[in-house]
């Protein structure tokens, strides 16, 4: 087993996902190496993002929190973050339309993983199943990857 080339892959998936299994064939890997190589990257990376970003929220919103304090203490007016921005628009718009399983299962294939971890997280964090079907997608989108590197390289 080519060490260098699987660990060249966990790497690339923990990062970008979508392009991991390229190189693959390249290192001479076989299928199923390949695939957990890609898998487990993407796990870990997923893992530490989804499960990380809880506290990332909490120092945010004490922040936010702060900055207001601040401001009311200085008579000024408080930075309003309710405000309606084409951002935010778009991002409820994604949920609306794709919701709950397709963001868990293909956010973190289409976005990067730690951003897509991330998304899963602020929207659906308080549901225990939301991290398994994130598993569950990164396996399937993993295997299906896979298969496309090895079909076409």
């Amino acid at each position: 087993m080519n060490w260098i080339g699987f660990w060249s892959i966990f790497g690339l998936a923990t990062i970008k996902f979508m392009v991991s299994t390229l190189p693959g064939p390249g290192f001479h890997l076989s299928f199923f190496q390949t695939w957990l190589a890609s898998f487990l990257g993407a796990v870990t990376a997923a893992a530490f993002f989804y499960f990380g970003s809880e506290l990332v929220m909490h120092i945010s919103h004490r922040k936010r929190a702060k900055k207001r304090a601040e401001a009311l203490a200085q008579g000024k007016e408080p930075k309003n973050y309710n405000k309606v921005t084409r951002t935010k628009k778009m991002i409820i718009r994604i949920k609306w339309r794709f919701g709950f399983y397709g963001i868990t299962l293909f956010a973190p294939l289409l976005f990067s993983v730690p951003i897509g971890s991330y998304v899963v997280a602020k929207f659906y964090g308080k549901y225990q199943s939301a991290f398994i079907f994130v598993l569950v997608g990164l396996a399937a989108n993993a295997l299906l990857l896979t298969y496309l590197s090895y079909a076409v390289f």
